[in-house]
C-alpha cells in the first residue's frame, strides 16, 4: 500500500510539472505567434511602402519621359565617355539613327558639315542649322545636350540684316543715280553732234551713245530700284505698252537680231503705272537680246487668261545656267560683266506690286520670262501715256 501510494504521489508531480511545462510552452508559442504577427504586419506594411515608392518612381519615370518626348527640341543624354545612352523623339527626326550606343563625337561627323557658324551653331548636311546647348550632370558624369533647329529664325535675321544693306545702298544709288543724270544727258548731245561728222566719227560717235545708252539704262534700274514697288492705281493699255517697247529698243538691235512682237489682247488695260511697267518689259526685252549674241530671234507675246494678262519675253539663245536660276531675280545678282544686278529685281518689284508675278523658263535652246499682270478694274478709266 505504501508503494502504491508513493507511485501515485510521483505521478501527480509528474502531471503537475507536465502541467506546469505545457502551460510555459503555450505562453512561449502564443509570444512566438504575436511576434510572427507583428513581423508579418511590419513586412507587409514594409512591402506596401515599398511597392508604393516603386509605383512612385515609376510615375515620375513615365513623367519625366514624357517631358522628354514633348519638349520642343532634341535632347540627348550622353555618359562620361561621350556615348549617347538616351534621346527623346525630335533627336531621332533630327540627326537620323543609329543614336543610343553611339560616340556624339561620330554622329557630328555624320550629320554635320565642315562649315559651322562662328556662333557656335551647327549646319547639318540637310541645310539646316541647330542650335547646340550643353549641361553637365549634377550626380554623375555625363552630360545633357539640347539642339534646336534655328534655320528659320537664322533665314529671318540674314533676311533682315540684308534688308538693311539694301536699304542703305538704295539711298546710296539713288543719290548717285541722280547726280549722273545731268552729265549724261550732256554727254549723249554732244555724242550726237559727233554723228554729222565723217563716217569714222559717226561709228565711233554710235558706239559712244550704244555705251551712254547703256549707263542710262543702268541709272534707270537703279532709281526705279530705290523706288521700292510702289503700288498704283494708274493703268496702261497692253496695245501701246508693246508698241512703245519696241519703238524704244528696235534702233538699239544688232543687225541679226529680229524682235517678234504678238499682241492678242486687244483694247486691254493693266494696273500699274505705265512708265514702270514699260521699265521692266523693256528690261526683259533686252536681256533676251543680250541673251543672242547679236544673231537670234526675240519674241514679246502678250495674251490674256481669265482675269490677268500673260506678257512673255522669250528668245532663242544659250539660256541661262541652272545655278543661277533661283537667284535671277535677287536685287544685284547678275551674269554679266557689266551689269548692275537690278533689272529683273526691278521687274519683280513692278509686277508684285500690282499683284502680278514674274517667273523664268530656260533650257539650252533659250529663255521665256512670264510676266503675269492683273487686268485693271476698269478698260475706259486709266491714266499714263502707254
Amino acid at each position: 500500500m505504501a508503494a502504491t501510494a508513493m507511485q501515485a504521489e510521483e505521478l501527480r508531480n509528474a502531471f503537475e510539472v507536465f502541467n506546469r511545462q505545457s502551460t510555459l510552452l503555450e505562453a512561449s508559442y502564443r509570444q512566438l505567434q504575436d511576434k510572427v504577427e507583428l513581423l508579418t504586419r511590419q513586412l507587409h506594411d514594409a512591402r506596401s511602402q515599398r511597392l508604393q515608392e516603386l509605383e512612385d518612381k515609376e510615375h515620375l519615370s513615365r513623367h519625366l519621359a514624357n517631358l522628354l518626348e514633348s519638349m520642343p527640341g532634341a535632347i540627348l543624354v550622353i555618359d562620361g565617355a561621350g556615348v549617347i545612352r538616351e534621346c527623346n523623339s525630335e533627336a531621332r527626326l533630327l540627326l537620323n539613327q543609329p543614336l543610343l550606343g553611339c560616340a556624339w563625337s561620330a554622329i557630328v561627323r555624320r550629320e554635320a558639315g565642315d562649315d559651322s557658324g562662328q556662333d557656335g551653331n551647327l549646319r547639318l548636311r540637310d541645310g539646316r542649322w541647330v542650335s547646340l546647348s550643353r549641361r553637365p550632370l549634377t550626380e554623375e558624369q555625363g552630360e545633357i545636350l539640347l539642339l534646336a533647329d534655328v534655320t528659320e529664325s537664322r533665314e529671318i535675321l540674314q533676311m533682315h540684316q540684308r534688308q538693311e544693306r539694301l536699304t542703305a545702298i538704295g539711298e546710296m544709288t539713288a543719290t548717285f543715280a541722280h547726280q549722273v543724270r545731268t552729265p549724261l544727258a550732256s554727254a549723249l548731245l554732244y555724242a550726237a553732234k559727233l554723228e554729222n561728222g565723217s563716217d569714222e566719227q559717226r561709228r565711233v560717235a554710235q558706239k559712244v551713245t550704244a555705251r551712254l545708252q547703256d549707263v542710262g539704262r543702268m541709272v534707270n534700274d537703279m532709281l526705279g530700284f530705290a523706288a521700292g514697288s510702289r503700288n498704283s492705281e494708274e493703268s496702261a493699255d497692253v496695245r501701246m505698252l508693246l508698241d512703245g517697247v519696241r519703238q524704244t529698243i528696235e534702233p538699239h538691235l544688232g543687225a541679226e537680231v529680229t524682235l517678234n512682237v504678238d499682241n492678242e489682247t486687244p483694247s486691254v488695260r493693266v494696273a500699274g503705272n505705265p512708265d514702270a511697267l514699260k521699265g521692266a518689259v523693256l528690261n526683259l526685252v533686252t536681256n533676251a537680246c543680250q541673251a543672242c549674241d547679236d544673231a537670234g530671234q526675240v519674241w514679246l507675246a502678250a495674251r490674256r487668261s481669265g482675269g490677268d494678262v500673260i506678257i512673255e519675253v522669250s528668245d532663242d539663245g544659250h539660256g541661262i545656267d541652272a545655278d543661277a536660276l533661283p537667284r535671277l531675280f535677287e536685287p544685284f545678282f547678275t551674269t554679266r560683266p557689266q551689269g548692275t544686278g537690278l533689272g529683273l529685281a526691278v521687274v519683280k518689284a513692278v509686277a508684285t506690286a500690282q499683284g502680278g508675278e514674274v517667273s523664268v523658263d530656260s533650257s539650252s535652246h533659250g529663255s521665256v520670262f512670264t510676266l503675269r499682270l492683273p487686268i485693271a478694274e476698269t478698260t475706259a478709266g486709266g491714266s499714263g501715256n502707254v
